[in-house]
């Protein structure tokens, strides 16, 4: 998330914290995610195109980007059905080839530069309803009331389009520090091209995730992390709520979570619960991960279930991130929708609310 949080996005993205600090739905999806759409566009015909968050943006003649790269950072909705998105574009003192072969250790070789945030609220909702969701969210994710920073932050939105149910403002961000002098000159003309880049944006209705449809159907053969077949039919008809946790390796609040899923599943097995892990980076026929997966197991202290990723099981349990948690009940079918993100107080929540 996040990379995935609000939080993140709207008071990290002001010194651009979020370098190689998110948890994509893979290690590819995360690469994915983030290229440049100059070879295929995805919604708005433009050179850098943000699906989620419905816009895209051509750079202004005479702003050419060739030192370093633009990556269009599109997180889209902050969480799941909060018609709520954002997205913004960075620049990268490296090559799109060079940023998607970056590995952690190679956070401190990099610089990213910020122009502007883009925010996209549904539901027809105005200025400062939107403003007043944006806090709600920031509160259910942290807990805590907004800071007079995060205030001042949602006080300078600006709107710049409105279309039917949507509008779409703009966060202007200050001009980051520490570009190294080789590619200043290139930063310095896109952030100087912002206006320019937002007079003449593309803006369309964002392709929202919504994930499996509440009463579909999840049925899977699959292994559990020591070769044991599973099948869903008698693992669902076990338990009143089967909790799915879908998560990777990679995925720092992944693991940092697993502690409390563990507790869930303790506390909730007389009531009829289970947890279920889904390790999608450990894909059956496939070993490079398994021992790090077991190794991650172990050192959390977690004893429930964990399966490996069967072939197409996000065709029924999509993530757009890691960790997605999923809920089926004893026949097999979803029940309400899942949560995106790490979010133990909101699992306990929803299991309270399914078991009444």
């Amino acid at each position: 998330m996040k990379k995935k949080t609000v939080l993140a996005g709207i008071l990290l993205a002001m010194s651009l914290m979020f370098v190689l600090a998110g948890c994509g739905g893979s290690e590819k999806a995360e690469t994915e995610a983030g290229d440049t759409q100059e070879t295929q566009p995805v919604g708005s015909g433009c050179a850098y195109d943000f699906p989620k968050t419905g816009f895209g943006f051509d750079l202004p003649e005479g702003v050419e980007i060739t030192k370093g790269s633009i990556d269009p950072y599109d997180i889209g909705e902050i969480q799941y059905g909060s018609n709520l998105s954002m997205a913004w574009p960075v620049y990268w003192n490296c090559t799109e080839e060079e940023r998607a072969s970056l590995t952690e250790a190679d956070a401190d070789k990099v610089h990213t530069g910020g122009s502007f945030m883009i925010f996209c609220s549904g539901d027809g909702r105005d200025l400062e309803q939107t403003k007043q969701a944006y806090a709600t969210q920031i509160k259910e994710e942290t807990g805590e009331e907004l800071s007079e920073e995060e205030i001042a932050l949602l006080d300078e939105f600006e709107q710049i389009h409105q279309e039917g149910e949507y509008t779409w403002y703009v966060l202007k961000q200050p001009k980051s520090e520490g570009i190294p002098k080789d590619y200043q000159a290139e930063y310095d003309a896109f952030y100087d091209a912002t206006d320019e880049i937002l007079k003449n944006m593309t803006f369309y209705v964002p392709q929202v995730w919504r994930g499996g449809s509440d009463g579909s159907d999840v049925r899977f053969e699959a292994t559990d992390l020591d070769g044991n077949a599973v099948d869903s039919e008698g693992l669902f008809s076990q338990n009143k709520i089967t909790m799915i946790n879908i998560w990777g390796t990679y995925c720092g609040p992944c693991i940092n979570e697993m502690p409390e899923l563990q507790k869930i599943h303790q506390e909730y097995a007389d009531k009829g619960v289970t947890v279920v892990g889904l390790v999608i980076d450990v894909p059956e026929g496939n070993d490079a991960q398994l021992a790090e997966a077991k190794s991650i197991i172990k050192d959390t202290g977690v004893t429930y279930l964990n399966l490996r990723a069967w072939e197409g099981y996000n065709e029924q349990l999509a993530a757009p991130a890691v960790p997605t948690t999923y809920f089926v009940d004893s026949q097999g079918k979803l029940v309400g929708d899942p949560i995106v993100g790490a979010n133990v107080t909101k699992y306990r929540s929803t299991l309270e609310e399914f078991l009444k």
